[in-house]
């Protein structure tokens, strides 16, 4: 059994970079904006949605490490559910990244 399996928190680390991948883009980006907008555009967008899903991309991989052939836990079936729900939510938070970065390619970045 690696630390992985052993881990409680790991099951969980899908969940938290789900919303730390996203919540960082999303106040980075709209800060920038707000405050710098000549900072903005296409590549700046690009660059921060990779940082962000590179985040939910080390979560989900963590959290599928911490729940594959772990079949001797006890408690596997609960660290199977929040690792799926933790998979979702990057999935989903991954759609809400490429959506704001949709919007920085469409709009112009100062009014």
């Amino acid at each position: 059994m690696n630390a992985l399996h052993s881990s409680r928190f790991a099951p969980w680390s899908a969940f938290v970079a789900a919303i730390l991948g996203e919540g960082l883009h999303h106040q980075v980006l709209s800060d920038m904006l707000r405050f710098r907008c000549e900072l903005g555009g296409p590549v700046v967008g690009l660059g921060g949605a990779a940082v962000a899903w590179s985040v939910m991309a080390l979560g989900a991989w963590m959290s599928w490490l911490a729940v594959r052939g772990a079949n001797d836990d006890p408690h596997r079936r609960n660290r199977r559910f929040v690792a799926r729900v933790g998979w979702m939510m990057c999935a989903l938070f991954a759609v809400t990244v490429l959506w704001q970065t949709l919007a920085m390619w469409i709009l112009p970045p100062c009014p």
